[in-house]
């Protein structure tokens, strides 16, 4: 099906998917094995120092695509397997284990149509550093060279990358002419996608008001460490104080997000350094 064909095919079919989850779990490794694994060895000559000695020939079929997958709920009571301890549930869309000729991790956050700012997308692969890069490194033994994070996103959204993890473009998959997948119906999805972003994106001004949920324990050791979370809760810093004063506060579950809501009503958000002041002044000896 051709391009011009495939954009008035909507009005018979199915109406597009907006889900990051289909682009991911789907249109990704649809386009990444079209045809074998060429594809596939050109992404991943696309991050930075990628090592040379993985490639078609030396890893061929050697790897473990995972996606949506959890390292804390893997490793938990019932795992099986090697047992992995982590601070956090944060997951990556997709994480890829390069068996051999040596160990190589592939952590893989995307975005398509969520309308994420910087700081929240920063905050995010913050997250995950704790929950499963750094994890990843102490079981394994692995140097910086052997763990990659990336963010895949549309160029239009005006992500760029950080310290910590480097920005690829969905629009890689379009406009590189040495992978073969014009002919692939997914590249045609991704086209149409990338092109109606700016009709296709979110439009809302900032992301939802509770992004996940973490103990106070977890909200605490962020603070302590200069991060970046908002805690809502009803009431504020007076409700946390007694919180603190009154119940199991490192075990209860507050409302988290990376940055501070726009639509979160006044006086119910404060900062997991504020939490962790307060909690140092007013927990019981």
């Amino acid at each position: 099906m051709n391009y011009d064909n495939f954009s008035k095919w909507f009005n018979e079919e199915l109406p597009f998917n907006r889900k990051e989850k289909f682009f991911t779990g789907t249109v990704l490794p649809a386009l990444l094995f079209n045809n074998g694994l060429s594809n596939f060895y050109h992404f991943l000559r696309a991050i930075n120092n990628f090592p040379a000695e993985v490639n078609e020939e030396s890893t061929g079929d050697n790897f473990i695509f995972f996606t949506e997958y959890n390292l804390k709920e893997a490793s938990g009571d019932r795992n099986i397997g090697r047992k992995i301890s982590t601070k956090g549930k944060d997951t990556p869309d997709v994480i890829i284990e390069i068996l051999k000729p040596k160990k190589i991790f592939i952590v893989i956050e995307a975005k398509m149509f969520d309308k994420v700012s910087e700081a929240r997308l920063i905050g995010q692969i913050s997250d995950q550093r704790v929950a499963v890069i750094e994890p990843l490194k102490e079981t394994f033994q692995l140097a910086e060279s052997q763990i990659f994070h990336i963010a895949l996103v549309p160029e239009t959204s005006g992500l760029i990358g950080g310290k910590d993890f480097q920005v690829i473009n969905w629009e890689f998959f379009v406009r590189n002419k040495a992978l073969d997948v014009a002919s692939n119906y997914f590249y045609n999805y991704l086209k149409y996608a990338l092109d109606k972003y700016q009709y296709l994106v979110s439009k809302h001004g900032s992301p939802s008001t509770v992004k996940f949920k973490k103990t106070g324990q977890e909200v605490y050791e962020n603070g302590k460490n200069n991060g970046s979370w908002w805690v809502g809760i009803d009431g504020g810093e007076n409700t946390v104080i007694e919180n603190i004063k009154n119940i199991d506060w490192r075990n209860k579950k507050y409302n988290v997000n990376t940055i501070k809501p726009l639509d979160g009503r006044k006086g119910n958000w404060i900062t997991s350094i504020k939490f962790a002041e307060l909690v140092d002044k007013y927990e019981k000896g």
